[in-house]
């Protein structure tokens, strides 16, 4: 009986131990029912990060999975029982580094002095008084103010195909606009509200100023100096009727 008790003693022993090695070995490669699958794992971060998963791997009960996104590599430490994301760290990839196939090739624009040339064909008889290249971006371009004898031309004209893309003219030494008698009116009654008593243009140093006469409703007057070019208004002086002596004109000498 004793024989019999020790073999099977003996055979239990060593089932435990295969069953110990076995855990140790397999057991912890295969995730518990309690922990993310590694496609439950991949799904989540996809769902969240938008990117494409190059590898992942269980290590201590978290996931570790490089991500690539937008040219760029990043590891994500991932908590395999509750999804938490434990660290999202961007590392150095040669994803981000363009290769020469990618490398945009370096268009020749046309060169500076066929450029001028096109600009002086919109314009007889001008001349340049200034010329930028601008690039913006892919588009590269010239800018060009040209001068004659009665206007300015602002030209733009494409660096690569000269293409003129736009041409806008102003007049040189073109005379200024003279503002209304009613433009006036209306200037001077945003300082002084009443009706119009009477207007009339004035020179001061080579300036047109319009005078006009406001009368208000308590029988007062105020007289406003406006601009007849830009419209700014210089005084607006009031009439003092009421220092005036009673019963005398104010045009009779003492």
């Amino acid at each position: 009986m004793k024989k019999i008790s020790w073999f099977w003693v003996a055979i239990c022993s060593i089932i435990l131990v295969i069953a110990f090695v076995s855990f140790q070995q397999y057991g912890k490669l295969t995730p518990s029912a309690d922990m993310l699958t590694e496609e439950e794992a991949k799904a989540l971060v996809k769902e969240r990060y938008q990117g494409s998963i190059s590898s992942i791997k269980l290590s201590d009960k978290q996931y570790h999975i490089e991500l690539e996104k937008e040219n760029h590599l990043y590891t994500i430490k991932l908590e395999s029982t509750s999804g938490k994301v434990l660290s999202f760290t961007q590392t150095d990839s040669e994803t981000s580094k363009p290769t020469p196939s990618q490398t945009p090739p370096q268009t020749v624009g046309l060169p500076e002095e066929r450029i001028r040339e096109i600009i002086l064909s919109q314009v007889v008889n001008g001349t340049i008084a200034s010329l930028e290249k601008i690039n913006n971006g892919s588009d590269s371009f010239y800018k060009a103010i040209v001068n004659d004898k009665e206007k300015q031309t602002t030209i733009t004209v494409d660096a690569i195909s000269g293409t003129v893309l736009s041409s806008t003219s102003t007049l040189i030494n073109e005379p200024a606009k003279r503002l209304t008698e009613n433009d006036a009116v209306k200037i001077a009654r945003t300082q002084v509200q009443g009706e119009l008593d009477d207007i009339w243009l004035e020179t001061e140093s080579d300036q047109p100023y319009y005078l006009v006469k406001i009368e208000t409703n308590d029988d007062r007057e105020a007289t406003v100096q406006i601009h007849a070019i830009t419209g700014d208004v210089k005084t607006v002086a009031w009439d003092d009727h009421e220092n005036e002596p009673k019963g005398k004109d104010k045009n009779d000498d003492d």
